[in-house]
């Protein structure tokens, strides 16, 4: 307990007073004679003791009346958390959670308007010439510069639900900073629901301001969402099997039977399952369908669920190939040109792979950067330039297919494998190997083989490169030789893949060329040559993206996003990278859906942003689970208001001038004064 005036307390000394009253009696006794004095002594001895604790009573509520009267005086009070000033500060911030879950009703109605008028009333509380920051989950510039009275209230009436989340140490490392840079200190106000999901204490700066914790409480609130989605296969070809997995979460305690999922796909349902889930469980969902349609695919996933929606629906896109592009370069060379024709005969008249040849003496460079798949085949010799385009190419996700010529020094071969770092060259074996082993777990071979077969015919190879293995690497071999040697390879590299056979291709060679696993090898490397794609962004989280140097698009001319649901348009940021146009959409996207980008009536591509799912787990903390929170995380300056029912100005004042006691002290100081005067009236002698 403290006192806001101690000088009062010398007052105490008063207490002598009654206390001196009371040793030193100046009341004179009369002295009465009787005949017999026996009965009198027995009666004056009871009087004698019932007198003495009489005035011994009189004499305590007399003490302790004078004590509360100086007390009262003094002022005392108890602390608020760690915050006791008797001034206004200069800086207050007040931080407003306008996340979709403040849309949940309370018994005052909806959280996010209960939030809005509290923070009103901090803002009334203080004097004129209080200086105010405010934040919500958008976290707009414009609300984190000083405001005065009427501004911060003119800020107030513009908040609405935002689909934005950011934790609470965010928000509080923020106000920190900002006070810090203009060298203010400040008291900062959380209204909030405190979801566990987003109320991170423990990753609070240890030097930060005052801060009060005013938590909402919602009704109880069931909610079944959506919270992610992904593919088995990130790439997307004609005519592809596709199987799509999403994860339901259920953060309610009941129990759902037999709910339909459906999928649709360019606004035609696809595919449609259902599913059951228990109680604060988590589930995944797979859905399968085939791609019959080249171009953009824009997909969504729903479920129902009330009364939050915005959680049920999750948007995809991808873009499906119509044809793929595949590239032969060779040279004017007999062992070159022998395994041009394989490789010219495998693809002829395909209508869906469209094949060209080109020799590297009269090379085009830029047809790298348009093509899926490039053939190097039996090649003896690169140079840097066309190395470090090569590389280009499959950063942007193509795949580059090496059949090296064994005949030419390990080094020149090196030399490609480094720049995708793969394994080098050690040697070469010079024996006849049979490839003996093929990775039939690897979804390169799904659905070539009929069935397995461990003693299976294969073709032999004459003369085979050895290489060096490069464990820092994911290089996984898809065949290899009777002796363990890999005899053809992948490694993922960037958003492309490189695939390096260990022997040429050529007419020494021709059982493989002329064998049933053949064309499958080389038909899967031209179908797996599709670039990777992400189906889905997050609003909020994902601030920029790469649209690929692949897609042809007019620098000159300006790129629009347009919302295929709305039609709402904007334009992003644009930059030019070595690996495409990198566009910066950060704030702008505000709603879910499909996003299509536009550039002189052109759909360049499309993307599919989702709402955050962090602020769809309805877990919350309670106002004395946060006082827990605060302890363990040795937060000093922090407390928690739970009494938010009450009116401002008086929580207002408790957190500066503590929670008072002079008016219990005068109401005791009058109880004990009113007990002497019972005392002496009612208490007989």
């Amino acid at each position: 307990m403290n006192f806001l005036y101690p000088t009062f307390l010398f007052a105490l000394l008063a207490v002598a007073v009654p206390i001196i009253i009371h040793l030193f009696s100046f009341r004179r006794y009369k002295t009465i004679y009787f005949s017999h004095v026996g009965f009198l002594k027995d009666v004056k001895k009871e009087s004698r003791k019932k007198s003495r604790l009489r005035q011994l009573l009189m004499l305590l509520a007399r003490i302790l009346a004078i004590v509360f009267l100086v007390l009262a005086f003094s002022q005392p009070y108890i602390r608020v958390g760690n915050d006791t000033r008797t001034g206004t500060e200069e800086i207050v911030g007040v931080y407003i959670d306008n996340s979709f879950s403040m849309n949940a009703l309370s018994e005052k109605g909806q959280l996010l308007e209960v939030a809005r008028n509290k923070a009103a009333e901090i803002g009334q509380s203080y004097p004129a010439g209080t200086k105010f920051r405010l934040f919500t989950n958008n976290m707009d510039p414009r609300h984190q510069q000083l405001h005065n009275k009427e501004q911060y209230f003119s800020l107030l009436a513009d908040i609405k639900p935002s689909p934005s989340a950011v934790t609470t140490s965010f928000v509080s490392n923020r106000f920190n900073t900002l006070n810090r840079m203009q060298e203010n200190d400040g008291t900062l106000f959380f209204i909030s629901d405190f979801q566990r999901s987003m109320t991170d204490l423990n990753n609070f700066s240890a030097n930060t301001d005052f801060i009060y914790f005013m938590p909402l409480k919602p009704n109880q609130v069931n909610n079944l969402y959506i919270d992610s989605c992904w593919v088995e296969v990130p790439a997307h070809g004609l005519n592809q099997e596709e199987t799509v997995y999403v994860k339901i979460n259920n953060s309610s305690n009941e129990d759902y039977q037999n709910l339909p999922i459906r999928l649709f796909l360019n606004d035609s349902l696809k595919s449609m399952t259902n599913f059951s889930i228990e109680g604060g469980n988590e589930i995944i969902a797979s859905l399968r369908y085939k791609n019959v349609s080249s171009g953009i695919q824009y997909g969504r996933i729903e479920i129902t669920d009330y009364p939050f929606t915005h959680d049920n629906t999750w948007y995809i896109s991808y873009f499906v190939e119509p044809r793929m592009k595949a590239l032969a370069i060779y040279e004017n060379n007999p062992v070159s040109l022998e395994g041009l024709k394989y490789i010219s005969a495998l693809f002829e008249n395909d209508d869906y792979v469209e094949f060209e040849e080109m020799n590297n003496q009269n090379m085009q460079i830029s047809k790298l950067a348009e093509s899926n798949t490039i053939f190097l085949i039996n090649p003896t010799g690169f140079s840097s330039g066309f190395l470090n385009e090569l590389s280009s190419a499959v950063q942007n996700g193509a795949s580059v297919v090496l059949f090296p010529r064994e005949t030419v020094t390990p080094e020149i071969n090196n030399q490609f494998l480094l720049q995708f770092g793969a394994g080098t060259v050690s040697g070469i074996d010079t024996t006849t190997q049979e490839i003996s082993g093929i990775d039939f777990d690897n979804r390169f071979f799904a659905n070539v083989f009929s069935e397995r077969k461990a003693n299976a015919l294969l073709p032999k190879i004459n003369n085979h490169l050895k290489f060096n293995e490069n464990i820092r690497t994911n290089e996984n071999n898809l065949l290899w030789f009777q002796n363990g040697d890999k005899a053809l390879s992948v490694l993922p590299y960037e958003n492309g893949k490189v695939w390096v056979f260990s022997f040429p291709l050529n007419e020494k060679n021709e059982a493989f060329a002329n064998d049933i696993l053949f064309v499958p090898s080389i038909y899967n490397i031209a179908l797996n040559s599709l670039p990777d794609q992400k189906l889905s962004h997050t609003i909020g989280k994902e601030q920029a993206w790469l649209l690929p140097r692949t897609i042809n698009s007019n620098q000159e001319a300006s790129i629009e996003m347009i919302h295929n649901e709305s039609g709402n348009r904007f334009i992003p940021n644009t930059s030019i990278s070595g690996r495409g146009t990198l566009l910066g959409f950060g704030g702008m996207i505000e709603n879910a859906g499909h996003y299509l980008l536009v550039q002189e009536d052109e759909t360049l591509n499309s993307l599919a942003f989702n709402y955050d799912r962090s602020e769809s787990d309805f877990r919350y903390f309670t106002a004395g689970e946060l006082q827990q929170q605060i302890s363990t995380s040795n937060l000093q300056n922090a407390s928690v208001i739970d009494n938010v029912e009450s009116g401002f100005t008086e929580v207002l004042d408790e957190i500066q001038k503590g929670k008072q006691l002079w008016k219990w002290c005068i109401a005791l100081a009058l109880f004990f004064i009113l007990a002497e005067v019972l005392i002496a009236r009612f208490w007989k002698k």
